[in-house]
């Protein structure tokens, strides 16, 4: 009797830890279709000659292209190169400088409404912007920081401002009017700190997100609190699209990092989700692997239309960025395919078709 009831603890044990495995393993996501094809996108489009950029492009084996230019007119001929290559040309928006000079025009009596930090965090970025400080300390250009205090040295509009996001508005309903191009990409949606903003309007916020979730630590409702904001405000804008040209497609490279939370992009519902997977600096390869595992297998985990995006960073400018050879850029690459990572984004596209050797060694995988 004692020796059954013992085997039936036992047994009863071992199932538990068997759906507790399985339940580890759907949190973590399954691995990701490994007879899918591999598809490549890059940042970046020469604005003087887009038909020969396209050409080298489609040599390499890019499939598709973002410019960070919204002028239609310049657009028309991107697309025009683009289809005479086989390769899908996106546009893309930005809560920074180009939004500031629309804001200028649009409201020229009233600020822009940068995100606001704390003197801390100002007195950081002064330091950091300085000279070539940027290029010495060990600073991460919006990537996941090591050091304290780090900012991210490009100025950010608050996405709680409502003007703003009217004009991200009508900066869409231009780009999606372009006829021929295939899809609308994100970038820069974040925080300069990367973790908040700090105006008025946004302590407001906080202040009524805390009082309707009682029960979280200030700690928790801060994080969630300005996550969702942003989480929030990308999906309102993919939605924006989608209303107004059903077929077409959105992008995005999670940039800057959010410091609380870096891979919470499944929780957008947008077709191809951008995540940092080997940055410019030189990670390990571990943490690529496991990266990477993470962005292609948790994709569906909220939206069933996301695509899981691994992004590499390449820039070829020795004495500013880390060197990566030839060597290591297929390893980064190798790794990212063989932990689940079917689409590539690489920023930046010029960077990759300009060196003979990283062209290659990009054309073994996806030409």
């Amino acid at each position: 009797m004692a020796t059954r009831c013992t085997y039936g603890v036992t047994a009863m044990k071992f199932e538990l830890l068997c759906i507790a495995l399985v339940f580890v393993f759907a949190l973590r996501g399954a691995p990701a279709d490994d007879t899918a094809p591999l598809t490549l996108s890059g940042w970046g489009i020469d604005s003087k000659d887009p038909d020969t950029f396209c050409a080298e492009a489609a040599a390499v084996g890019f499939d598709t292209l973002i410019t960070w230019s919204t002028d239609p007119v310049y657009l028309a001929k991107a697309v025009e190169a683009g289809q005479k290559h086989g390769i899908g040309i996106y546009s893309s928006l930005a809560p920074m400088g180009g939004l500031a000079s629309f804001w200028k025009k649009t409201y020229p009596d009233r600020p822009v409404p940068w995100q606001v930090m704390t003197e801390a965090q100002n007195a950081a970025c002064s330091f950091i912007m300085a000279g070539e400080n940027a290029y010495i300390i060990p600073y991460q250009f919006g990537g996941e920081p090591v050091m304290t205090n780090e900012v991210l040295g490009n100025q950010i509009i608050c996405m709680s401002d409502p003007d703003a996001l009217a004009l991200l508005e009508a900066q869409t309903d231009a780009i999606v009017a372009v006829a021929g191009l295939e899809g609308l990409a994100f970038d820069g949606f974040g925080y300069q700190n990367y973790h908040r903003c700090h105006c008025e309007r946004c302590e407001r916020l906080l202040e009524e997100y805390m009082k309707a979730h009682a029960d979280m630590s200030a700690a928790d409702a801060e994080i969630e609190c300005f996550r969702d904001m942003l989480v929030g405000y990308v999906n309102h804008l993919a939605a924006y699209a989608r209303a107004k040209r059903p077929d077409i497609r959105t992008s995005i490279h999670i940039w800057p990092v959010f410091a609380p939370e870096p891979l919470y992009g499944n929780r957008l519902d947008i077709d191809y989700c951008g995540q940092t997977a080997a940055w410019y600096m030189l990670w390990p390869q571990e943490k690529i692997a496991e990266y990477s595992r993470i962005i292609a297998g948790d994709a569906n985990k909220y939206f069933p239309r996301q695509q899981g995006v691994g992004m590499i960073g390449y820039y070829d400018k020795p004495g500013k960025f880390p060197v990566k050879d030839a060597e290591r850029v297929d390893m980064e690459l190798r790794t990212m395919v063989e932990n689940g990572c079917r689409a590539i984004q690489v920023c930046g596209a010029a960077d990759v078709i300009k060196n003979p050797e990283i062209a290659v060694v990009f054309g073994r995988y996806f030409k």
